[in-house]
């Protein structure tokens, strides 16, 4: 009885090392997306136009993961504003962006760039 006390946390550990790493976050630029992992990789998503939405197969991931980056392009005169006022001081706003990416095991996560603020629903 004993043993077994000391050999089931060893399986249960090994049972969690062996999953699937999760995106945990993603930024989005002009020029791609950055995923970070659960298992602290890093994976990228090249955007092979800028200014358009993509898709394609993270690279740098230990399993495939497709994705799609969806850009949103509703001409909001506000944002184009920003933007525009942004770029006179040097800076490029990230864009606004709906990011969906698989795993290996069929489930698919959303993410929204930039994020929601947590003032929003409020």
């Amino acid at each position: 009885m004993t043993r077994l006390l000391l050999i089931l946390p060893a399986v249960l550990l090994a049972g969690c090392l062996n999953t699937t790493p999760r995106p945990q976050t993603v930024t989005v630029s002009a020029t791609g997306i950055e995923v970070q992992m659960s298992n602290r990789q890093t994976c990228i998503g090249p955007a092979p136009v800028p200014g358009a939405s993509w898709s394609g197969t993270l690279q740098g991931c230990d399993a495939p993961y497709p994705y799609r980056v969806t850009l949103d392009d509703s001409g909001n005169p506000l944002r184009a504003a920003l933007e525009t006022g942004a770029s006179a001081i040097g800076v490029t706003l990230a864009p606004i962006a709906d990011v969906e990416i698989d795993g290996p095991a069929g489930n698919t996560w959303r993410f929204e760039s930039p994020e929601p603020s947590r003032f929003e629903n409020d």
